[in-house]
């Protein structure tokens, strides 16, 4: 598979799931702009990315909650490279430890629904016009809490479950202009999300273990499972493919219903 001269933005690309597509992507020679809010972690994967496809990549520091941001990256990409091909929509925040009944639950469900869900409908709202010049195509990280039930988890569920209806809707408003909007709901996958909210090697070790234990595969997904699906839904192979959702989760959302609580407050952008 090939995504040759194919101009692909990925947001949230510094670390985690984004940076891992960011990574496989430049293997498959794409055109890379990467967005994220940790200016130091970009730039280490665009040059990363660099290496690998031997092709300059544009990194753009931007916080996608925030408006303006977003519409001057989305220009900035488009005045560089003159159009824009695929959009990954990859950045997003957890937030875990918080109930109904929590005195601070509204200040972090709109931290949590700015950045993992209005952000995605602001980046695909500006990048739409040039979107639909190329024919491209859409691919949005949502996750298998979006069909689960998992206490003290509410503001990162619910946001996750409007990115899978985020996605149908999009793909309707775009069909008729040839681009295709499909989403990816991982299960766990293991990326620095717990180091980055504070767990150290051994606690991040230990949780990831005691995740694998609870899908009936007994692993855990591996960044590059979801690297790979992006790259197929972003290719022409996958030209019949729009408003689908596709779950890697090694089975775990035949486990039914989790607790979170083990989980601490993530607050970065990934």
């Amino acid at each position: 598979m090939s995504l040759i001269n194919k101009v692909v933005i990925i947001t949230g690309a510094a670390s985690g799931i984004g940076e891992g597509i960011a990574t496989h992507f430049a293997k498959l020679s794409a055109r890379l702009a990467l967005i994220d809010i940790d200016v130091d972690k970009l730039r280490k994967v665009a040059e990363q990315c660099e290496n690998l496809s031997k092709a300059k990549v544009l990194g753009v520091p931007a916080d996608v909650s925030k408006d303006g941001d977003v519409k001057r990256a989305i220009s900035d990409i488009k005045h560089e490279y003159g159009k824009i091909d695929v959009v990954i929509n990859c950045a997003g925040i957890a937030g875990y430890n918080r109930n109904i009944l929590d005195a601070d639950l509204l200040s972090e469900f709109d931290k949590v629904i700015s950045v993992n869900l209005r952000a995605m409908v602001a980046v695909t709202h500006y990048a739409a016009p040039a979107l639909i010049e190329s024919k491209g195509c859409i691919v949005n990280i949502a996750s298998v809490m979006a069909r689960m039930s998992c206490k003290s988890a509410i503001s990162y569920n619910i946001s996750k479950a409007g990115v899978a209806h985020f996605t149908r809707n999009a793909a309707l408003d775009f069909a008729d202009k040839g681009v295709r909007v499909n989403s990816i709901s991982p299960g766990p996958v293991e990326t620095n999300l717990l180091i980055n909210s504070g767990s150290n090697q051994v606690e991040n070790a230990k949780t990831w273990e005691t995740l694998a234990k609870t899908t009936p595969l007994q692993r855990n997904v591996h960044v590059m499972e979801i690297a790979a699906m992006a790259a197929y839904l972003a290719s022409d192979q996958a030209k019949g493919i729009t408003g689908s959702d596709f779950i890697i989760d090694c089975g775990f959302i035949l486990s039914g219903t989790v607790n979170a609580t083990f989980l601490r407050n993530d607050g970065h952008q990934k």
